[in-house]
């Protein structure tokens, strides 16, 4: 597995305290923090939780290299076992930003920690993720989770699936609205990355009926939204944002030419606007063998529900689309009689793509700049991937 290699800088509230010596963790990926606090934890001898990315190397964007975080200690730290010495970029690192996420700011993770432990009693908590889309801990049987301003609220769009398919999702055991926080409870058994067909039939025609279901209330919910009718002017005004050289540009305009006629074919399916997952990749199901649930909610916005079966054609491999592709169609002609389901997988291969690079602009527009190395070549990555499907439209 590989590795990534540490810098921490940690402060006890703002006041920088010291350098921890660099140490190597896996995962490699930069978001995963539980390995850091807790090598941390035992250095300093008291309880500590990662705020943000400050630096990260570029080699491999997310994972891997030279990272660097900002961590809070929630108590003295033990002494001699940092190097105090003055850091003279201390004042800019924690210079406040309109655009910082919430659990990023000093005692954010630990506001999140003690609303869980007020509903879940006094469990430890484990900080497990971090970054600019979420914060991620985990409680004996539960999670709690904060998500973005800009995006959706897992256990916001989880009731509204819930009261169409009580299980379809983890339960919800405490949510707030006004800071975007979901406890969850855990789903128990293992990541679906290689589901069998037994798996795929019941997530995706479960799923496929919820959104039959939620369509007729789309409009209603708190969820972004990108609908297909207003693809061609959002991605006209994205175009002159994102680094594309003369001939990667001139494909791309071949294609938003032809734009309204690909959102033709895919209107002419008959497939209602409703809510759609956002990342439906078998990752973010669960199962333990007699229960499957989705989880990873906070990508949720309202869109054409085929986005979902081309994300999941995008992890999947080839042999396996045809039975997806044959689950997701009969499920949506037995609950939209009268439409033509398999119409949309086509023209929902390009526009899939600019669905992606328009979501990615999004994240780098209400991100910190020192987050932005995420996902600051993915709306390039994705226009290119939408003119290469449009060379096979």
């Amino acid at each position: 597995m590989e590795l990534k290699t540490v810098e921490a800088l940690v402060s006890v509230g703002d006041r920088y305290v010291g350098r921890a010596s660099a140490f190597d963790v896996e995962p490699g990926w930069w978001a995963e923090v539980e390995a850091i606090t807790r090598h941390l934890d035992e250095l300093l001898g008291v309880r500590t939780v990662v705020l943000r990315l400050v630096h990260a190397d570029e080699a491999v964007i997310g994972r891997g290299g030279r990272v660097v975080y900002h961590v809070q200690a929630l108590e003295e730290p033990r002494y001699g076992v940092l190097d105090e010495t003055p850091l003279p970029e201390w004042d800019s690192i924690i210079a406040p930003d309109p655009l910082r996420s919430t659990w990023a700011e000093i005692d954010g993770p630990t506001r999140l920690i003690e609303w869980a432990q007020s509903i879940v009693g006094p469990h430890d908590a484990v900080q497990v993720k971090t970054w600019n889309l979420s914060c991620l801990i985990r409680f004996p049987g539960a999670w709690a989770k904060a998500t973005s301003r800009f995006g959706s609220i897992d256990a916001d769009i989880i009731q509204h699936v819930q009261r169409y398919d009580a299980t379809l999702a983890p339960a919800v055991l405490g949510k707030s609205t006004d800071n975007r926080w979901s406890l969850l409870a855990h789903a128990p058994g293992i990541d679906c990355w290689e589901p069998d067909h037994a798996t795929v039939n019941n997530v995706v025609s479960r799923w496929v009926a919820a959104q039959a279901a939620l369509a007729s209330e789309a409009d209603t919910l708190a969820a972004p939204s990108l609908l297909p009718e207003d693809l061609l002017a959002e991605v006209t005004r994205l175009l002159p944002r994102v680094a594309l050289s003369p001939d990667e540009l001139a494909s791309v305009d071949q294609l938003v030419a032809k734009l309204p006629d690909i959102v033709d074919e895919l209107d002419a399916a008959g497939l209602p606007i409703t809510v759609v997952h956002g990342d439906f990749h078998p990752g973010n199901w669960r199962s333990d063998g007699a229960n499957r649930v989705i989880v990873d909610w906070a990508d949720a916005f309202i869109g054409h529900p085929a986005l979902d079966v081309q994300r999941l054609h995008d992890f999947l491999p080839a042999e396996k689309h045809p039975h997806v592709t044959d689950v997701w169609c009969a499920t949506w002609k037995e609950h939209a009689p009268g439409s033509d389901p398999l119409r949309a997988i086509r023209p929902m291969k390009v526009l899939g793509f600019l669905t992606y690079a328009l979501t990615y602009q999004r994240f780098l527009d209400n991100i910190e700049p020192a987050e932005r190395v995420y996902h600051q070549d993915d709306p390039a990555t994705c226009l290119r991937a939408a003119a290469a499907a449009f060379r096979d439209w």
